[in-house]
C-alpha cells in the first residue's frame, strides 16, 4: 500500500531505518505540544558514568563494574528508578512522548559493563521507534525533555526481566511530531468534516450529506508552522484512508493502527503527492482522490478498480 513499515522491538533492537542526517532544527512546528511522558531525572549513579564520543564510532563507557572476588559492586547497582544525563545537547525540537524517533544506540550490561548491542553510529543502520507511556514508558521517560541532536546516557534499575540492569547511550537523530499541530479550521464545501480523538489526535469523519466528488480536492484543516513540503521530498506522516462509493465506508487502512508511515512523494499515488506538496510540517490535510489520482481502473489489493479515495494526513516531518 502507501506506507513503508517502521518497527523496532527494543528487546531485540531490530534495525529498520537508515541514512538519517543531522537535525534540521525545525523547532517552530512543535510549539505548544504538551508532554505525555514525565521529564527525565538525573542522579549520582548516572553522573558517575563517563561516555566518550568519537565521530562515527560506537561510544565507550566507563564506570565501576562489579567484581565479586574483590567485593566490589557496580556503581549503577541499587538505583530505584531510571536515571538520565545529557552527554551532548542538541538544538532541535524536544522529545515529549508518543513520537517516532530515529536514533543511534548502544546498550551495556549495568553490572559487568559488557556491550549487549549497538548500531554502527555512522548513519548506516539507525533504528526507529515510537516511544510512548503505554508501551515503552521506561524509554519514554528517560528521553522526555531531551532535544533532537542530543546524546544521552540512561541507566535502568535491576528488575526481574533485567536482573543486572542496563545502561543505554542514545543519539536522537530525528524527532517527529506526534500529530498535526497548529491552527484548526473546518473543511471547506465539498469535503467532509473531520473530528479528532482529543488524546491521540486520530481523525474520524462525519458522514457527508452531499454526493461523492468527481474531481480532486484538498484542504489544509490544521495549519502547521514547519518547513514546506516539496514534490520530491520523503515525508513521515500519519494517515487514514476511506473508500467513497455512494457513501463513505470505514477506513480501509490507517497508520494510526501501527506506526507513522515514511515514503517518497514522487513514488506514491499521484493524489498523495498532490495533496501534500506545498503544505507545512505540522499540517493536517484532507483530500478526495478520484480514480485517476488514486489506483485507477486496476485498483490495488483490497481497493477495487475505479474507486474514489479520501485521506486525512498529518505531516509529522520531512526526512533529510
Amino acid at each position: 500500500m502507501l506506507k513503508t513499515k517502521i518497527a523496532l522491538t527494543l528487546t531485540s533492537l531490530a534495525l529498520v531505518l537508515t541514512g538519517c542526517t543531522a537535525p534540521n532544527g525545525d523547532v517552530a512546528a512543535f510549539d505548544g505540544i504538551q508532554p505525555t511522558c514525565d521529564k527525565y531525572v538525573g542522579g549520582s549513579a548516572i553522573d558517575s558514568v563517563k561516555v566518550t564520543l568519537n565521530k562515527e564510532e560506537i561510544p565507550k563507557v566507563e564506570f565501576v563494574t562489579a567484581d565479586a572476588n574483590a567485593g566490589v559492586k557496580s556503581s549503577l547497582e541499587g538505583i530505584k528508578a531510571t536515571q538520565t544525563k545529557v552527554i551532548r545537547e542538541g538544538n532541535g525540537p524536544t522529545f515529549t512522548g508518543d513520537q517516532l524517533t530515529i536514533l543511534e544506540y548502544a546498550v551495556f550490561n549495568a553490572t559487568t559493563g559488557a556491550m549487549l548491542g549497538s548500531s554502527q553510529w555512522n548513519g548506516s543502520d539507525t533504528a526507529a521507534q515510537v516511544f510512548d507511556k503505554a508501551n515503552s514508558k521506561v524509554y519514554c521517560e528517560a528521553m522526555s525533555g531531551v532535544k533532537e541532536g542530543s546524546v544521552i546516557a540512561f541507566a535502568t534499575p535491576q528488575i526481574e526481566n533485567d536482573p543486572e540492569g542496563s545502561l543505554y547511550v542514545f543519539e536522537l537523530k530525528k524527532v517527529y511530531l506526534p500529530r498535526a499541530n497548529g491552527a484548526v479550521s473546518t473543511s471547506p464545501s465539498g469535503l467532509p468534516q473531520v473530528v479528532r480523538d482529543p488524546k491521540t489526535g486520530r481523525p474520524g469523519l462525519i458522514q457527508p450529506t452531499f454526493s461523492k466528488p468527481t474531481e480532486f480536492n484538498k484542504a489544509v484543516i490544521i495549519e502547521g508552522k514547519g518547513a514546506v513540503v516539496a514534490a520530491t521530498d520523503s515525508v513521515t506522516v500519519h494517515y487514514s484512508g476511506w473508500m467513497w462509493t455512494d457513501r463513505l465506508g470505514g477506513t480501509f487502512e490507517s497508520s494510526w493502527d501501527s506506526q507513522p508511515a515514511t515514503f517518497n512523494l514522487d513514488e506514491t499515488i499521484t493524489g498523495f503527492g498532490k495533496a501534500l506538496e506545498g503544505a507545512k510540517v505540522g499540517s493536517q490535510v484532507i483530500a478526495v482522490m478520484p480514480p485517476d489520482f488514486a489506483y485507477g481502473a486496476q485498483g490495488n489489493g483490497s481497493i477495487p478498480g475505479n474507486m474514489t479515495l479520501l485521506f486525512v494526513i498529518d505531516i509529522l516531518g520531512i526526512n533529510k
